[in-house]
């Protein structure tokens, strides 16, 4: 089996390297050595090496090292030399000419063939040819090469002097491999880079699968590739075409991956054999235990496991006995026969008192489950589920279920295990037809309420509610049950648009738990409705947030959106507490990557996007949101497409990717409204209407942001979370004269920022103020309110806010002619601009720089001083006699040189003067809306 030639995952270190070698070879000898076991992508990167350097005008020499040629002399150096002219051979010396033409079998003349002759005039091959162009010499597998070429290599890499790199992978999995390429020296010892290629991440391998095999496979089916091939590509890609087949994974390895397992277990003994399927069928294998199950000494263990084939296989690190790759611990354990397997567990589940391991053993020695195993395969699920597994629990009701254990409760359990661990898909097949076989009643409530959890990450947020309301009902004789229902049918009503019934379920439920008296539980219901409530428009109520956050407990693993630190966090971020809202969204991310969520790291990921876009971390937030975007591909379901989608259009908004930003945003509208989930088609529309704001276009924002314009309630969706496109929506206005309807917004805005102490609505308001203002001519009041804004952004850390007040106010300072201060506060919102990744507003802020520059250098670069400053008065609108008092001239000596000044502009006028001095300033730029604003 060879490696993969054409994978497309960036590897960031390895490329790096690749390029600066390339980079260093262009001037003076480099050399780079990349590392890896087989499979792990070390052709790939060499072959993307290649073509970087052809690119580049690099002359390649090649050559692959192939087992079956190790031992045929000069092999590989024939393959170094294949694409060199003869003419460049045939000016060699006689003796270095005939040595390598014999090694092209292009003639036996001259003396007999020695290393030596070879060497020297490969050597004067590769520094003709860096006379010309530079060179790279590239060789893969170098543990194949022959000994006569790498006897030649050595000598001529160890003298080269012109601008020739050497590029070479090695690899170094197989103990019968002795060459690491560790002999490899250049003319100076820092000269050659070492890389070790490690494996790919879980993400790494999500992109590979995808863009190899063209479809997403389910997170939990990745997370088990990802296990199986210990993150190596090759592995990846075999096991991941097995899946997508149809073929399990777990009790038969691809054939392409079976026959290398094979080979190298194929010189074990029995004895040992039966040694290594023990530890391989435990994770946690130990010498004791493997001692214990098979009846052999601690010491015979040892031994046998330390020596030969096995010590390729095993390692033994203290007591543990670890794998050197987990495929090999698959292929040891799919390639014992079922009636062994059966057998070692069986003896394992006697040794072993960890409830898990217990149960899984207990099962996978049955054929058929009794009531002992059954019981223990149930116990095992649910301390699993409680200990952050729940795949593993679902895994472990399914054995029970092929056990013969199949039940309605075991199905919903297992549908909700799988629904947590993101593995929708499975969810919805264990419960088809379940409620249906169910009587009215507890059992059939909770299972409709599932479903319309399902229908809510995939199917549509109507067959959601409708699912949950149907469920509520069939469990109100159960307080518990009923509450739960509550808390999620509360949000899914309000994501399909009906917010103020929303609040009421919420309110319900918060009263449904107090008169269950479960600290817990009040917590959790306190969570939906501050939640709810605060997106609606309800100021924060601190006292119900502190009951919430005193009263929650970790002893069941419960969704984000119901925990009371996660909604803190989220409050903090929509009041401005930035700097206390990310660290909180982060220790809530870790704890539910210690459940083992995935629907809830989703949820997190969202949240934590704009966290870091409002706070201006945009790089981190594109992570973030990369993050979320593969996840959703392998969770499936509209919902968590459409979270994905929404995210990346509001990097790509801030961003400044244009295209990107419509894309995605387009999509996420369409979703939301496909799927009843009008709620959510806010949020990416306030990207497009950020993004056409940000181009300077107006109309197209207006045109954007129509639908939120028609359905906005002032009393609510003012919070930053519902109400972030209020500010877009006034500086449209604004620059399209529709000056009343922008300053009713304004009005709003300031309004509940007073009545809530909100910076971020005081700071919009304020901003917005200042642009109506100059929509109407009123400047100096326009500067004042821009200052004022900058009042409330100190003390609000949201970098791109701040910075486009400051691009506000500099313009306004620009207007009113006050060019220092103009210069200073357009500098600095350019800085941040640049700084954050915002390149649409600095674009705008160099563009008021400019015009800035322009308008001072026409008006100064043929007038004295004397006459600027006249001239500047005139223009300003003194007459003659005010400016002679002013600057203390006599009348005529002004009328002068006035006089002067119009002869040098060209003008007749001081209308003309008025003009000419003021440029720009007070002319459209043709090429951008966005003057509209100045």
């Amino acid at each position: 089996m060879t490696e993969q030639r054409a994978e497309p995952v960036s590897r960031e270190p390895e490329a790096a390297a690749v390029a600066a070698l390339l980079k260093a070879a262009a001037s003076e000898p480099a050399g780079l050595v990349i590392t890896g076991e087989a499979g792990i992508g070390k052709t790939t990167q060499w072959l993307s090496g290649h073509q970087e350097a052809r690119a580049l005008g690099f002359r390649v020499l090649s050559a692959r090292g192939d087992p079956s040629e190790v031992r045929l002399s000069f092999a590989a150096l024939a393959d170094l030399l294949d694409d060199v002219e003869p003419g460049v051979i045939e000016q060699l010396p006689p003796v270095q000419r005939g040595a390598l033409n014999r090694v092209l079998l292009r003639g036996n003349d001259g003396p007999a063939m020695d290393e030596q002759a070879a060497a020297v005039a490969f050597r004067s091959v590769a520094e003709h040819l860096s006379s010309e162009s530079p060179v790279l010499i590239a060789i893969d597998d170098l543990q194949w090469l022959d000994t006569a070429s790498k006897a030649v290599v050595r000598f001529a890499t160890r003298r080269l002097s012109g601008p020739v790199g050497v590029f070479i992978t090695v690899r170094t999995s197989d103990s019968d491999v002795t060459d690491s390429g560790s002999w490899l020296q250049l003319h100076h010892p820092d000269a050659v880079t070492r890389v070790r290629m490690a494996p790919l991440s879980v993400g790494g391998l999500h992109q590979l699968v995808s863009n190899r095999l063209g479809r997403v496979l389910p997170r939990p089916k990745m997370m088990r590739i990802f296990e199986l091939s210990g993150g190596n590509p090759m592995y990846a890609l075999e096991l991941a075409r097995a899946v997508a087949d149809g073929r399990g994974i777990d009790r038969q390895l691809p054939d392409t991956l079976a026959a290398l397992v094979r080979a190298r277990v194929q010189g074990v003994d029995a004895e040992t054999a039966g040694l290594l399927l023990a530890a391989a069928c435990t994770p946690e294998a130990t010498v004791e235990s493997v001692a214990a199950v098979t009846h052999t000494s601690i010491p015979r263990v040892v031994e046998l496991l330390e020596s030969g084939d096995a010590a390729r296989i095993v390692s033994i690190t203290g007591d543990r006995i670890r794998f050197s790759h987990p495929l090999l611990a698959s292929g040891v354990y799919t390639g014992a026969g079922p009636a062994r397997r059966r057998d070692m567990h069986r003896r394992l589940a006697e040794y072993v008192d960890v409830p898990e391991l217990r149960a899984r053993h207990l099962a996978s020695a049955a054929v058929s489950g009794d009531d002992a195993t059954l019981n223990a395969l149930d116990a095992a699920a649910a301390v699993t589920r409680d200990k952050g597994a729940p795949a593993a629990a679902a895994e472990l009701l399914e054995l029970a279920i092929g056990l013969g254990g199949d039940t309605p409760v075991r199905r919903i359990l297992a549908a909700k295990h799988h629904f947590e661990a993101g593995s929708i898909t499975t969810a919805r097949r264990h419960l088809e037809g379940t409620a249906d076989l169910l009587p009215p009643g507890v059992l059939r409530g909770v299972a409709v309420m599932l479903q319309g959890a399902v229908d809510g990450y995939d199917g549509s947020f109507t067959a959601a509610v409708e699912a949950l309301t149907e469920g509520v009902g069939q469990v109100s004789d159960h307080p518990k049950l009923r509450l739960q229902g509550l808390m999620l049918l509360a949000p899914a009503v309000g994501i399909t648009g009906r917010m103020s019934e929303s609040v009421e379920l919420a309110r319900q439920a918060m009263r449904s738990a107090d008169d269950i008296g479960d600290p817990g539980l009040r917590s959790q219901a306190r969570a939906v409705y501050l939640n709810i409530s605060v997106l609606f428009g309800m100021d924060v109520d601190r006292a119900v947030l502190q009951e919430a956050l005193s009263w929650q407990g970790d002893a069941d693993p419960i969704s984000s959106n119901m925990r009371a630190d996660a909604i803190a966090a989220l409050i903090d971020a929509w009041v401005g507490e930035l700097d206390r809202a990310e660290p909180g969204m982060r220790r809530v991310k870790q704890q539910v990557a210690e459940r083992g969520s995935e629907i809830d790291a989703l949820w997190v990921d969202n949240h934590l996007t704009m966290i870091q876009l409002w706070a201006g971390r945009y790089d981190q937030a594109a992570l973030t949101a990369d993050e979320q975007d593969r996840r959703a591909d392998q969770l499936g379901g509209h919902h968590a497409r459409l979270i994905a989608t929404t995210c990346r259009a509001a990097v790509a908004a801030y961003t400044g990717q244009i295209a990107q930003a419509r894309s995605a945003a387009t999509i996420a509208i369409q979703l939301a409204h496909d799927t009843g989930g009008l709620y959510l088609a806010a949020y990416p529309t306030t990207s497009l209407g950020l993004l056409e704001v940000s181009l300077g276009d107006y109309g197209a924002a207006l045109e954007v942001l129509e639908p939120l314009l028609k359905s906005f309630e002032p009393q609510h969706g003012m919070e930053i979370a519902t109400g972030g496109w209020l500010p877009d929506a006034v500086e449209a206005l604004a620059g399209l004269g529709r000056i009343d309807e922008a300053e009713s917004l304004v009005k709003v805005l300031h309004d509940n920022g007073t009545r809530m102490n909100r910076r971020w609505m005081l700071a919009a308001s304020a901003r917005g103020r200042a642009l109506c203002l100059a929509a109407r001519g009123d400047l100096a009041e326009a500067e004042q309110a821009a200052a004022d804004a900058m009042e409330h952004h100190a003390l609000l850390p949201m970098p791109f806010e701040r910075a486009r007040t400051q691009l506000l106010l500099g313009q306004l300072q620009r207007r009113r002619r006050r060019r220092q201060d103009a210069t200073a506060t357009l500098s600095a919102a350019l800085k941040t601009f640049e700084t954050i990744g915002a390149p649409l507003w600095a674009d705008r802020a160099r563009g008021d720089l400019a015009r800035l520059n322009r308008t001072e250098r026409r008006s100064r670069s043929n007038l004295s001083p004397a006459e600027q400053r006249v001239a500047q008065r005139a223009a300003d609108g003194l007459s003659n006699k005010e400016i002679a008092a002013e600057q203390f001239l006599a009348i005529k000596t002004v009328e002068t040189t006035l006089s002067s000044v119009y002869r040098k502009l060209g003008i007749r006028s001081r209308a003309q003067l008025h003009a000419r001095l003021d440029g720009d300033d007070f002319r459209e730029n043709p090429d951008s809306r966005s003057a509209r604003t100045q």
